[in-house]
């Protein structure tokens, strides 16, 4: 193999504990565009055109005897394309080449030479085999937009026997991104497009989906965890979301609740991150997320660089304002980081006990570099949903569904049905809209229990009577709201008690 000695060779399989007998990779590039959004970056006079998405996939594949894997140079020739082209951006696309970038700069131009030969793993267009495999997604981070950052990773899990998808990060109407819910709300639907592209290929699994989030990528998957049922398993490394972050996301995001956390989660930083952002009376994500079986991967000597592909350069030389230089043992702690997020997929996307008992143990120190230190948290008994609720008043379950609506007040005090708005509108929907009257009783029941200053709580939960014609019930319920002199509805009530005493 023709490369320096100052760039590390390939991973070998015993690098990742990868098992003879795994997958061999395959590679491909799937171009189209988002017509449901459109970009508007080109200078005066501006004009629209549909959002360009690049979807990298990687695979298990049989490639034919003899083909040649995927140079580094051919993932930097990609990233390239990943600007939009020059009828949307102008001159920006030439000038945003990815040998300009912070790695292209910070090896100078004969080790970057020697880097773009260096060979990888996966075979371009290799033909996929049967599957269907699991599929994750790749969220990218800031600084790092290109898929190379994580094109070893992804070659890796595919080797495991997973489908790995992700495309660039890209602002909404530059290629440079905003950090902010604007920002974070582009990233987290052209990855939900990734998956829509990616399910439609016959060897992809529809049951079974992983996310993984780099930085910014790690709020945008975080985010999309929250919102999105079908995610099965969560992974995060050296991004901002155990505690809010300074640029107000991924909290700001209207999707964000911790309740809606409710898959496994493996989530993995430097130590010297926790020391920074650890404050006295603090709760973190991971104090937080109670309904998720969640693990915290501590490590020490990692930077953020670490947690990426470049880890694997050796030598790599110091970047002001992006990265340390290289130091011994990068490489085996990126394997060991490695490991924990494989056995993670594979205990929670393949069922595979081995992995899930991989995960119960506390990291070995192989060599006196590598420390790391794992937690791990129970999920506890998820607690009901929003939409859970209303299906349950539907189907004449109210009764039980209050119940565990009673002990959110405990659990999760924040949380939208202990909101009176909200009970408000599913009483309004379900009883004014489709006549559930005796369905939505208990509800009425609910908020004024919850309310029981609501003037308009106790209005309508004598009204709920009148409907079902439990006029004594209607009495009782109009007189105490005119017992707590609570003014409004006042004389609507005396109005609904003389026609009830009429009668």
């Amino acid at each position: 193999m023709n490369t320096t000695p100052s760039l590390a060779e390939p991973l070998d399989a015993a690098s990742l504990g990868r098992e003879p007998g795994q997958y061999s990779v395959g590679f491909q590039l799937l171009e189209t565009v988002d017509s449901t959004r459109a970009v508007t970056a080109v200078p005066l006079p501006r004009k629209a055109y549909p959002r360009p998405i690049r979807t990298y996939l990687w695979y298990p594949a049989n490639p034919p005897d003899g083909a040649q894997a995927v140079r580094f140079g051919r993932y930097a020739e990609l990233a390239d394309g990943d600007i939009w082209p020059t009828e949307i951006i102008g001159e920006l696309r030439e000038k945003l080449k990815y040998s300009r970038r912070v790695l292209a700069r910070s090896l100078g131009s004969e080790r970057f030479d020697a880097l773009l030969r260096q060979p990888f793993e996966a075979v371009e267009s290799a033909q996929a085999l049967e599957g269907p495999f699991p599929l994750i997604v790749i969220g990218q981070g800031l600084y790092y937009e290109s898929p190379v950052a994580f094109a070893a990773l992804a070659e890796f899990l595919a080797g495991q026997g997973f489908v790995v998808a992700t495309c660039p990060l890209a602002g909404t109407n530059s290629p440079i991104v905003t950090v902010d819910v604007r920002g974070l709300e582009t990233q987290i639907r052209d990855l939900e497009f990734v998956i829509a592209q990616a399910r439609q290929l016959p060897y992809v699994s529809g049951e079974k989906l992983g996310l993984f989030g780099f930085d910014m990528g790690g709020m945008a998957g975080l985010v999309l965890t929250m919102r999105n049922a079908d995610v099965d398993a969560f992974v995060s490394v050296s991004t901002g979301i155990l505690y809010p972050h300074s640029s107000g996301i991924p909290i700001a995001s209207p999707d964000y609740d911790p309740m809606a956390l409710r898959v496994p989660w493996l989530h993995s930083v430097p130590s010297s991150w926790i020391r920074q952002t650890e404050q006295p009376d603090n709760q973190s994500l991971y104090d937080l997320a109670h309904n998720s079986d969640r693990y915290l991967l501590i490590t020490e000597g990692m930077g953020h660089v670490d947690y990426t592909g470049y880890a694997l350069i050796k030598d790599r030389p110091a970047m002001a304002g992006y990265w340390e230089a290289a130091k011994p043992g990068d490489i085996d702690r990126y394997a060991s980081v490695v490991r924990y997020i494989s056995n993670f997929y594979k205990a929670y996307l393949k069922d595979d006990p081995d992995s899930l008992a991989y995960l119960s143990k506390e990291p070995a120190e192989s060599k006196p570099e590598i420390k790391l230190h794992l937690e791990h948290r129970s999920a506890a008994s998820a607690s009901i949903t929003y939409e859970e609720f209303v299906q349950a008043v539907i189907a004449g379950h109210a009764e039980d569904a209050v119940e565990k609506v009673r002990a959110l007040q405990k659990t999760a005090p924040d949380h939208v049905l202990l909101n009176e708005a909200y009970l408000q509108r599913i009483v309004l929907s379900l009883s004014g809209t489709w006549g559930l009257n005796e369905e939505v009783l208990p509800v009425l029941r609910l908020r004024v229990a919850l309310f029981p200053n609501s003037a308009e709580a106790l209005y309508l939960l004598a009204e709920g009577h009148i409907k079902l014609e439990d006029y004594p019930a209607a009495i009782d319920g109009y007189n105490r709201l005119l017992e707590q002199e609570l003014g409004e509805f006042e004389r609507a009530a005396i109005s609904r008690l003389e026609w009830l005493l009429s009668q």
